[in-house]
């Protein structure tokens, strides 16, 4: 034991006559490293080992000696890598910019289990959200193309194609990124569902039913609120907004029909395409691309026209402008 003693009181002497530059850190371990082979010591004079004495010195230079070749890491290096690491795991989690097409029409799938599970109100009620939201959209539309007469004189093209990039593709970006209800979109998801068997028959029936009528409620609210706000009031606007309802009404059921379904086309691949981009620029992009190409083309959409036929109805009854022989000129 008295062996012991002085071994560590050497060793602590030792330690403490370190060089100035060595680090607390060193020092604490040589300590601790004195104490482990005090300890040590003391096992071997009881009997239990019989290693000599005078090692313990020698073991405990060669163990600070290693520790002084050993370099230390840098905070800032180790911080450097550390940031490297947390860069790598961020490119390896995020998402794609695209979902390849059989994910995104299993996603078309489990949306449809989804919308079957709404109830007739939810559904009613996002409905007229997304007749609403197309039926501004429409409204935009109108009030671009009455408000530039001589752009439409001068250059047809170009008319058409101003239209169709401002309206309608603000109305179903809404809809979209909102989560209303379109008819025309939904006709998309839920025939999707019905054949891969994900849903019956009677839910596309009863999605169907209630999305339409809330999608024609919603139209004619909007119909309603541009007309007491006087949005097309002006002379020019009201006989540009006539003027389409009545092409619109007066076109034989084969091109409607015709018109109808390519335009639907055009809406689904503009709803797929959208659900197939992880960002919004890109489903704002997606959803351009299609929608001003049909409304540049003259398709027609059956939502936006549910707004411009009652659109018509209201100006007939209340405007006008829009009955022959009752113009305010004449009336005087």
């Amino acid at each position: 034991e008295r062996e012991a003693k002085s071994v560590t009181k050497a060793c602590r002497r030792r330690a403490a006559r370190a060089r100035p530059e060595r680090s607390e850190r060193e020092r604490v371990a040589m300590v601790m490293l004195s104490e482990q082979l005090t300890c040590g010591r003391a096992v071997r004079a009881r009997g239990i080992a019989a290693a000599p004495r005078r090692r313990a010195p020698v073991v405990a230079a060669r163990a600070s000696a290693k520790r002084q070749q050993v370099p230390r890491r840098s905070v800032s290096g180790s911080a450097e890598r550390r940031g490297e690491r947390v860069k790598v795991r961020a490119a390896s989690a995020a998402p794609p910019a695209a979902v390849p097409p059989p994910q995104v029409f299993q996603s078309a799938c489990s949306t449809s289990m989804a919308k079957a599970k709404y109830s007739w109100d939810k559904t009613l009620v996002l409905g007229f959200l997304a007749g609403s939201l197309i039926g501004i959209g429409a409204l935009l539309c109108s009030v671009v193309a009455g408000s530039s007469p001589t752009l439409a004189a001068n250059n047809p093209g170009l008319s058409s194609f101003v239209k169709g990039a401002i309206g309608l593709p603000a109305g179903l970006a809404m809809v979209i990124l909102t989560g209303a209800e379109l008819f025309t979109g939904n006709v998309f998801i839920m025939l999707s569902g019905l054949l891969t068997g994900k849903v019956n028959l009677a839910d596309v029936c009863k999605s169907w039913f209630w999305s339409f009528n809330g999608n024609f409620a919603g139209s004619l609210f909007v119909a309603a609120m541009a007309f007491l706000a006087q949005t097309t009031s002006s002379e020019a606007l009201t006989a540009s907004v006539a003027k389409v309802a009545v092409a619109k009404v007066s076109m034989g059921f084969t091109t409607l029909f015709a018109k109808g379904v390519l335009c639907n086309w055009l809406v689904c691949l503009a709803v797929w395409m959208a659900m197939a981009s992880n960002s919004i620029p890109g489903k704002l992009l997606s959803i351009f691309i299609p929608i001003s190409t049909f409304v540049t083309l003259g398709f027609e959409h059956s939502v936006a026209n549910m707004y411009a036929v009652s659109t018509l109805s209201a100006g007939f009854l209340f405007n006008p402008w829009t009955r022959p022989g009752e113009r305010p000129e004449e009336t005087r």
